[in-house]
């Protein structure tokens, strides 16, 4: 995961660019992708796909022809999809158009107008001080044009068409922790769902923030019905507890089963309703007319979020991998997940079917033994059950199982 953030992460990713594609062209060697290409122009909903854009060069000079700032120091000095432009600004002019970060101000902000037609440059807020001359001279050689909006699927079938779909963003460019943290663990739990045989059918998407979501969907209509979750990763890598970002709906399934995973996994993490923790993708998936559930499990907030300090250095494989197998703890519990009915009367003679739990080997089913016999009347799945109970979901599972290998319940 740290070597595809690596190799990703200076990358003009920007929401439509040769960047994006070569990206995505980079994750399709490691999980097998379907690109989707919605070219410019295209109504989605009420939003329309933008224009392609791509910058050869950016700099300010002084009137001396001394160079105060320069794009190839680093891909953040341009504001995303600034105009070209080729003129002698004043000072006053120039500082309109200069964005700085003075909550840190050492660091280079990422700034964007996907949807304006404006230009601007982005600097350390330490050296606006440089900027004491009348005049200087801007220059950006941009350029506008007509490409394709792109979405990278994944999709691996169950037994059934019900979907689960799990997104990251991949635009930001020179960001690391947002969103090719989320991208990297997107990958690695579509790698680790490839190996199950699995109920429900997964769909991976690699998109750009809002746009991309929304012209997948709006492309892809007749998908809606058959979704039953989803789930937005994001900003997994910094050294923050998780945050688990409610559904709008927050109390469905996959609500109660992310809350549960936590809960037993974490001494300690965040939780939040919809859109309180951090406002992405979850309003085009869980919004007006779609009402998919969708959580967001992230490490938000973390002070270097949308600056040149977003960089590897704040990252460790540890945390990715934490945040991994919550996922993949996540999903496994919904995928397995099942309703159980008896098929006996009385409380079951365990020891007769060497059913019996050993309390010295494990204390916590052997005392919630009797509680999981009289939770099977076919009202409860495996989950509802350990939820209840306060129980590790593959513990019940497993217990559950046994019973149904000697004929005891039968599943609904």
């Amino acid at each position: 995961m740290i070597k595809l953030i690596n190799n990703l992460w200076l990358k003009r990713r920007d929401i439509i660019s040769d960047g994006f594609s070569e990206s995505l062209e980079y994750i399709s060697k490691i999980i097998p992708l379907k690109i989707h290409k919605i070219p410019t122009g295209t109504k989605c909903w009420t939003w329309v796909v933008p224009e392609k854009w791509s910058v050869n060069d950016a700099y300010i000079e002084d009137m001396s022809g001394k160079r105060m700032l320069d794009l190839k120091n680093h891909p953040l000095h341009i504001v995303s999809y600034s105009l070209p432009i080729n003129k002698t600004v004043s000072r006053k002019e120039l500082l309109k158009h200069l964005h700085t970060s003075k909550e840190r101000p050492n660091a280079i902000p990422f700034e964007f107008k996907y949807y304006q037609r404006d230009w601007g440059f982005c600097i350390q807020n330490n050296r606006l001080k440089e900027f004491n001359k009348e005049k200087y001279k801007v220059f950006i050689d941009s350029k506008f044009e007509k490409g394709n909006l792109e979405v990278g699927e994944c999709t691996i079938k169950g037994k059934t068409d019900k979907t689960i779909v799990l997104a990251a963003h991949l635009c930001h460019p020179a960001q690391a922790n947002d969103d090719l943290t989320g991208v990297a663990v997107l990958t690695g739990v579509a790698k680790e769902i490839f190996k199950k045989k699995n109920y429900y059918t997964y769909k991976f998407l690699f998109v750009s923030e809002t746009i991309g979501s929304i012209a997948y969907l709006s492309q892809n209509e007749d998908l809606i019905p058959k979704i039953e979750y989803g789930v937005f990763l994001e900003m997994l890598g910094n050294n923050n507890v998780h945050a688990l970002q409610l559904s709008r709906q927050g109390d469905t399934k996959i609500d109660r089963v992310a809350r549960h995973v936590m809960k037993r996994k974490f001494k300690k993490f965040k939780e939040g309703q919809f859109r309180t923790i951090v406002a992405n993708d979850e309003m085009v998936f869980n919004g007006p007319g779609v009402n998919i559930p969708m959580i967001s499990i992230s490490r938000y907030p973390y002070p270097e979020y949308h600056t040149s300090d977003d960089n590897l250095s704040i990252i460790s494989e540890k945390r990715l991998e934490e945040s991994k197998d919550l996922v993949l703890e996540i999903l496994d519990i919904i995928d397995k997940d099942f309703t159980p009915k008896r098929n006996f009367k009385g409380p079951i003679f365990l020891s007769g079917y060497g059913l019996w739990v050993d309390w010295r080997k494990n204390l916590e089913l052997n005392q919630n033994m009797e509680k999981i016999m009289l939770s099977l009347e076919g009202d409860k799945t495996i989950f509802d059950i350990a939820e209840k109970l306060d129980m590790d979901f593959i513990d019940v599972l497993s217990f559950v199982n046994k019973l149904k290998k000697v004929n005891l319940i039968k599943t609904k």
